[in-house]
């Protein structure tokens, strides 16, 4: 298999060694805050005319929503992560890791009527919002638990989901868990043939490097990051067992179960993913 990785915006990672081992220092920091009482996750919500918005900290935004189109995607990293739809369009099993605002879980439920989707939350207080964020309650299809995901991942072994989706941040940084090696292996376990994992990271992470180089190890290279258009996130898609770039679709077209004007709120942006994946080419 050729592999490859191919990202729009390049960045340096940082990788410390320490008598052979590598030392996570962001890591050890966010320990010791926690230790020391320091590092107190606050979630605020936040009202302005045509939007609401879920916050951990005083300033950063981790998910919005339009009150009068409740199941609108808001941010752009968010649109862009339904660029999965280039090469899985109708999934039939999602496992979503991070809760937040519900804006992907709420879309995709609404709009993908044959999907089961898991969203897995690890902060109850998150939980505990999501009937101001008008998420779906717990029903046949539809589901939100509390668990650590990377827990949850390491527990299950039934490769059955199409999609996964990670998108698992607090006030300071990425949970460190969702970013080692060990937790792309095991979500590369649990897709089927030619599912995908879709990843939203910070390219002004310091490990934003090391993370892509994780996940090309664990999917052979089938992996392509695709920067947002703000907010400084890039969006990357790994596929399972199959070239990123392959059986791409000639054009697309709005889902069967997805509205007009859903699908006219995303198609951009799931226009840019497609025409990142054609732009590849395979070396030998």
């Amino acid at each position: 298999m050729n592999t490859w990785i191919v990202h729009r915006h390049a960045r340096e990672h940082d990788h410390n060694q320490q008598n052979g081992m590598s030392f996570n220092f962001g890591s050890a920091l966010q320990t010791a805050l926690i230790d020391a009482g320091l590092n107190v996750r606050d979630v605020r919500i936040r009202h302005k005319r045509f939007e609401q918005t879920l916050s951990f900290g005083m300033t950063d935004v981790q998910s919005a929503m339009d009150p009068r189109q409740p199941d609108r995607l808001v941010l752009d990293y968010t649109r862009l992560m339904m660029g999965f739809m280039v090469f899985a369009p109708q999934p039939r099993n999602m496992l979503m890791i991070g809760l937040g605002g519900g804006s992907l879980p709420k879309f995709c439920h609404r709009h993908f009527p044959g999907t089961d989707v898991t969203v897995v939350e690890i902060d109850p207080r998150v939980i505990a919002l999501r009937d101001q964020f008008e998420v779906p309650p717990d029903q046949d299809r539809f589901r939100v638990v509390h668990a650590d995901g990377a827990d949850f991942v390491a527990a299950m072994d039934d490769a059955s989901h199409d999609i996964i989706m990670v998108d698992g941040f607090d006030a300071e940084s990425m949970a460190p868990s969702l970013g080692t090696q060990n937790f792309y292996g095991l979500c590369a376990r649990l897709l089927t043939t030619g599912g995908v994992m879709v990843c939203n990271l910070h390219e002004l992470d310091l490990h934003f490097g090391a993370y892509l180089e994780r996940i090309a190890l664990s999917f052979d290279g089938e992996s392509l990051a695709v920067a947002t258009r703000e907010c400084g996130n890039s969006v990357v898609f790994a596929r399972k067992d199959v070239a990123i770039n392959a059986r791409m679709p000639n054009r697309l077209r709005c889902p069967a179960g997805m509205s007009e004007q859903a699908w006219a709120g995303i198609e951009t942006d799931v226009h840019t993913v497609l025409r990142e994946a054609r732009s590849l080419r395979t070396f030998s």
